[in-house]
């Protein structure tokens, strides 16, 4: 059996009609070229499944068109959503990706910003990690950062809308005393907002409310069955929840429904994240949805302007909206 041919930069200038010379100068992006010649090599690039050689290309303009994705889980539903569009969008701009695990401490953060430096990548999009803003202000290498909103570049989703919208969300379903679950608030992280949001809104319509705040190390594993059930036990006359991710939410859900309680006649409870299995859930989830595409081509887009040395927005924040399932 034969292998599979590959075509060649010969074959998609044959097939499109044109010299080599011109899908040289479409590669690499110089004219002057009209679009009709643009949209023949492309085509035939489209046709003949044509790869340009990326090595060959990196020698050419100084660019190694590889990106260095580095969040701290891919364990996390919303960072494992979040790096499949990251991954989409690269490659629709023509990008590889290499994926990494983020540290949580500042010496180990830099020294791993520094081996994928010297990986050939042209530039890095990442979490935020406290510590870290000198750094990444003067990086050697072009960073732009996921979540945050304090040290720019970043891209981030609109949290403290996320948190009036559930917050409001639960009073408008007749919620009196509300329980808010949390990463702990003194990170300055910008998914913080959303518990700021849910106090001040509670305390501006006097609801009576109480939060706890989650260890990164039991966010990190997801270990939360503990934490739920202690909730329940210690609680009595609660009837809302607003949980600061879904698999909390879902927890949640499950727990209720264990002790006896009815949701949402009993309790009402409002996740965040919008993961996959959100509305797989029974009941299905009521949540918070970011636009995890939005982020994730708001994110390349500005890395990659960063790498051709253009001007940035400092800070970017992308909508959500609340998605009205059955457990509200």
């Amino acid at each position: 059996m034969g292998g599979v041919e590959i075509a060649t930069i010969k074959d998609v200038a044959k097939t499109a009609g044109v010299s080599i010379a011109t899908v040289s100068r479409v590669l690499n992006n110089k004219g002057p070229l009209s679009d009709k010649t643009i949209k023949k090599v492309n085509d035939a690039m489209s046709v003949l499944k044509y790869r340009p050689n990326t090595i060959a290309r990196s020698l050419v303009k100084g660019k190694h068109y590889c990106i260095g994705i580095m969040l701290p889980s891919i364990w996390m539903p919303f960072w494992s959503q979040l790096a499949h569009e990251l991954e989409k969008e690269a490659t629709n701009q023509g990008y590889n990706i290499m994926i990494t695990i983020a540290p949580d401490d500042v010496d180990s953060y830099i020294e791993k910003c520094e081996h994928l430096r010297a990986s050939m990548l042209d530039g890095i999009i990442t979490s935020h990690v406290r510590g870290t803003d000198e750094y990444i202000k003067n990086a050697p290498i072009p960073i732009v950062l996921i979540g945050t909103v304090d040290c720019p570049p970043s891209v981030s989703s609109n949290d403290e809308q996320g948190g009036l919208l559930a917050t409001r969300h639960l009073i408008a379903k007749g919620c009196k005393s509300l329980i808010h679950i949390s990463a702990k608030l003194d990170a300055r992280k910008s998914s913080d907002e959303r518990s700021y949001a849910f106090i001040r809104e509670c305390d501006r319509r006097h609801i009576s409310y109480k939060l706890y705040q989650v260890e990164e190390r039991v966010l990190r594993n997801m270990d939360f069955s503990g934490l739920i059930s202690s909730i329940y036990c210690d609680n009595s006359s609660f009837d809302g929840i607003f949980a600061s991710n879904d698999i909390l939410a879902a927890h949640c859900v499950s727990t209720a429904l264990s002790l006896g309680y009815k949701v949402p006649e009993d309790v009402r409870i409002v996740g965040y994240d919008d993961i996959i299995i959100s509305p797989l859930l029974y009941p299905s989830l009521t949540t918070i949805r970011h636009n995890y595409q939005r982020l994730a081509e708001a994110a390349v887009a500005t890395l990659l302007n960063l790498i051709a040395g253009k001007e940035v927005e400092p800070k970017q924040v992308i909508s959500v909206e609340l998605v009205e399932r059955k457990t509200t």
